[in-house]
């Protein structure tokens, strides 16, 4: 039985080797075997898929013809070099990080292969193309091509020092210029037993009858006076025709009376200043008493523009500045002075009021009209700033968009004062020399911001090592 056995055993153990030397193919896995071994380095050529449309593959690199995301190696198809520092070298010689799943980028992994998050390929994170925050501020690094740039307009300015004129626009109202306002008030009793300007608003002339009076002092103080003078009592003359004057009587009335030698029951009173009349407290037959108020006129050659201007802004105006006020309706401004700057804020407002005086010779100018006002510009200290379009502002603070060169930028926060003309001042968070984008710096602030939250999401650049 057992010599019956190995008569078996031995030609089945034999079967391979004849059967290699007859020339009869090899097996299936021996066949796999030896093509394996026989492959050409053409064949085992890195492919490339999209991470997001893995239908799409490669035999080079580049983008995906449906989004526009760069290809990346299908995992096994491309070999790795290990490097110091963990990190690894792949086909195309660039040095690579970690790979990782965009939909989910906090998560790191130190090998290639299929996310555990998506069914799709993890992409290499290159040390060429680093997110982190050493290229200053804290905040993701953004490429973009030089297509995209072209696509996008991206236009970029240099930071730099320079003098800012401070411009300020505001509204204004014409007021009537109370320097120049005259208070007429009665010095003597009397009665008005004539009143030649009867209406407010008049246009009146300095030297002009007003009104006139009736007044027993008055008449005594010229019979008096006439006495003086007819008896030659010089001394008490001179001190009648004073006492007339202080009185509100004017020079040629006493000339008159002098040369007259007749006393004047109604004594005329003259308007003592061009202007309007802009208040009467008088009418004929009306009793004046000693200091009642007769009205007022007001030289309107000259008026005030009252400006409500933003409590921030307050600092830069100076009095004497230069301001030009423009008529609602009109384009020819007017040349205008800083007169005065409150001492005082509205809190209803918070802005401070500033006075203008200007000419107005022609009367153009009415009291409360309302006019456009700007005040300067006005030249600053010079200081670092950028073009005020490049600054952007949320309710968190300032930022601008920084270009570090080859495609690359980075937001980053700012702190700034005071804008002027089209530049704004910088205090802190940029160089001079430095480059800041003035144009599409949205789109790349959006997409910094994305990357932002989602690290933050994902707890940090480092997590999922």
């Amino acid at each position: 039985m057992m010599k019956r056995s190995l008569l078996l055993i031995v030609p089945m153990l034999a079967l391979p080797v004849l059967w290699k030397l007859w020339g009869a193919p090899a097996p299936a896995s021996e066949k796999s075997s030896v093509a394996q071994a026989d492959a050409t380095p053409a064949e085992e050529a890195t492919k490339y898929t999209c991470a997001m449309h893995p239908q799409i593959v490669s035999g080079t690199s580049g983008t995906c013809p449906i989004c526009g995301m760069d290809l990346v190696p299908v995992a096994g198809s491309q070999s790795l070099a290990p490097e110091p520092g963990g990190t690894m070298r792949d086909d195309s010689g660039r040095k690579v990080l970690y790979w990782y799943d965009p939909m989910v980028p906090g998560k790191q992994f130190d090998k290639p292969g299929k996310s555990p998050f998506m069914d799709m390929e993890l992409v290499p994170k290159y040390a060429d193309e680093s997110d982190g925050d050493d290229a200053g501020g804290g905040k993701p690094v953004v490429t973009v091509t030089a297509e995209n740039l072209q696509k996008m307009g991206v236009r970029t300015a240099k930071v730099a020092t320079a003098g800012l004129g401070r411009a300020i626009r505001a509204t204004g109202i014409v007021k009537e210029n109370e320097r120049s306002r005259r208070e007429i008030a009665s010095q003597v009793e009397g009665r008005v037993t004539e009143l030649k300007a009867s209406a407010v608003g008049d246009a009146v002339k300095a030297g002009q009858p007003f009104y006139s009076l009736y007044s027993p002092e008055l008449l005594t103080l010229q019979n008096d006076y006439i006495v003086a003078l007819e008896t030659g009592l010089d001394d008490i003359a001179a001190a009648a025709r004073r006492r007339m004057k202080l009185l509100g009587v004017d020079d040629g009335v006493l000339d008159t009376i002098a040369k007259g030698r007749k006393a004047m029951e109604e004594v005329p009173f003259q308007v003592p200043a061009d202007g309007i009349l802009s208040r009467l407290e008088i009418r004929k037959g009306a009793y004046l008493m000693a200091g009642a108020m007769v009205g007022s006129i007001e030289d309107l050659s000259t008026i005030w523009v009252e400006t409500a201007v933003p409590e921030g802004d307050l600092p830069a105006v100076r009095v004497g500045d230069d301001a030009t006020v423009t008529l609602t309706g009109e384009t020819d401004p007017f040349e205008a002075k800083v007169d005065y700057v409150y001492p005082e804020i509205t809190p209803e407002t918070r802005t401070g009021k500033v006075r203008l005086v200007i000419g107005n010779k022609d009367g153009r100018l009415k009291p409360a009209a309302y006019v456009m006002v700007r005040l300067g510009p006005r030249a600053v200290a010079e200081g670092l700033s950028v073009p005020s379009e490049a600054v952007l502002r949320t309710s968190t603070g300032d930022h601008v968009i920084v270009a570090l060169g080859e495609g690359k930028f980075q937001a980053r926060e700012v702190k700034t004062r005071m804008s002027g003309g089209d530049r704004t001042e910088i205090l802190e968070g940029l160089r001079e020399g430095e480059e800041v984008v003035t144009s599409a710096q949205f789109l790349i602030d959006s997409e910094s911001s994305l990357r932002e939250s989602l690290q933050k999401l994902s707890g940090g650049p480092h997590a999922g090592h």
